[in-house]
C-alpha cells in the first residue's frame, strides 16, 4: 500500500494562505473592536451628562460645580490623596447618587483607564474603610476620562485664598444642544505625546471669551503634542476624532478640530461663535 501525504510544497502553500487571511483579517478585528469601545464610551458620555441634569434637577437647575470643599481649589494642594479626599469632593462623586457606577467615568479606549492606574496612585490610600474606599473614589474621579468644561458651566471664582467653583444656572447657557459638558481627556501625556496616568476631571476651552472665570491655567500648547495643555487635557485616543456630551443630553463623537472650531487657540480668541461649541454665548 501506498502512503499518502502532503508534500512539503503543499504545506507551505497553505501556511502561506493562512498568513494572508491573517493579514487581512486582523486589521478587520482590531477595528470592529476599536468601533465597540468608541460606542460604550459613547453610553458612558449618555450616562454621564444625563445624571448631570439630573443633579441639576435637584438643586435649582444649576450645573453640578467641579469641586466642593471649604478652600475650594486650593484644597486639592492639601496633600496626598488621603488627606485631599477627607474634605474634597468632586464631580464625579457628586453625581454618583445618579449614576450608581465610578467605571462608567473611564474611556474604554484609554488604556491607562484601570484600576491599577486610577485608584491609587501615590499609595496613600491606606487603612480602614469607609476612609480608604473614599480615597480611592477620589482618585478615580480626579482621574476620570470626562473632562468637564468648567470655564462656562462651573468658572472659578473667588479670591486667591479660596477659589470656589460656582455652578452656572443651565437656562443661562444660550446654547445647550451645542455646548459641550464633558469631552474625552487624558491627565498627562509623555514626550512623545502618548497619554498617561489616565483621565482627567476638567478639560480647558481654547478661550475663555465670556466665561465668567477669574482664573485659569494659560492657552493651549497647541502645537506641543507632547504637553498636556496642546487641547487644554482633551484626548483624541482614536486620533482624529473624540467622544463628547453636551448640556442638552446628547453624546456623540465629533472630529478633533471641533474643539477648536471658531477659535484661535494660539491666541485664545474666538472669531466665530455660532461653530465656539464651548459656550459664551447669550440667551
Amino acid at each position: 500500500m501506498t502512503k499518502r501525504a502532503f508534500t512539503l510544497i503543499e504545506l507551505l502553500v497553505v501556511i502561506a494562505i493562512i498568513a494572508i487571511l491573517a493579514a487581512i483579517l486582523f486589521p478587520v478585528f482590531a477595528q470592529a473592536k476599536t468601533a465597540a469601545k468608541k460606542t460604550s464610551n459613547l453610553s458612558n458620555l449618555k450616562q454621564d451628562i444625563t445624571s448631570c441634569i439630573m443633579y441639576g434637577a435637584d438643586f435649582d437647575d444649576v450645573a453640578v460645580p467641579l469641586q466642593v470643599s471649604p478652600n475650594g481649589y486650593n484644597d486639592v494642594f492639601v496633600g496626598n490623596s488621603m488627606a485631599v479626599s477627607r474634605i474634597v469632593r468632586n464631580r464625579g462623586q457628586l453625581i454618583q447618587p445618579y449614576m450608581k457606577n465610578f467605571a462608567l467615568l473611564r474611556d474604554p479606549l484609554d488604556p491607562n483607564a484601570n484600576d491599577a492606574t486610577l485608584l491609587n496612585p501615590d499609595g496613600s490610600c491606606t487603612g480602614a474603610d469607609p476612609a480608604k474606599t473614599t480615597c480611592m473614589q477620589f482618585n478615580a474621579t480626579q482621574r476620570d476620562n470626562h473632562g468637564y468644561n468648567y470655564f462656562y458651566l462651573c468658572p472659578m471664582i473667588g479670591p486667591g485664598s479660596n477659589i470656589q467653583f460656582q455652578g452656572k444656572a443651565l437656562t443661562a447657557v444660550g446654547r445647550v444642544a451645542q455646548t459641550i459638558n464633558n469631552v474625552d481627556s487624558n491627565w498627562d501625556r509623555s514626550a512623545n505625546g502618548s497619554p498617561i496616568g489616565g483621565g482627567n476631571w476638567f478639560v480647558q476651552a481654547p478661550s475663555y471669551w465670556n466665561s465668567g472665570t477669574q482664573w485659569w491655567f494659560g492657552g493651549w500648547a497647541f502645537t506641543s503634542p507632547g504637553n498636556w495643555f496642546q487641547y487644554g487635557g482633551a484626548e483624541d485616543f482614536v486620533k482624529g476624532t473624540v467622544g463628547m456630551n453636551f448640556v442638552d443630553g446628547h453624546a456623540k463623537v465629533m472630529p478633533t478640530p471641533a474643539l477648536w472650531a471658531g477659535a484661535d487657540p494660539n491666541t485664545s480668541s474666538v472669531f466665530d461663535p455660532d461653530k465656539y461649541l464651548w459656550g459664551g454665548q447669550l440667551n
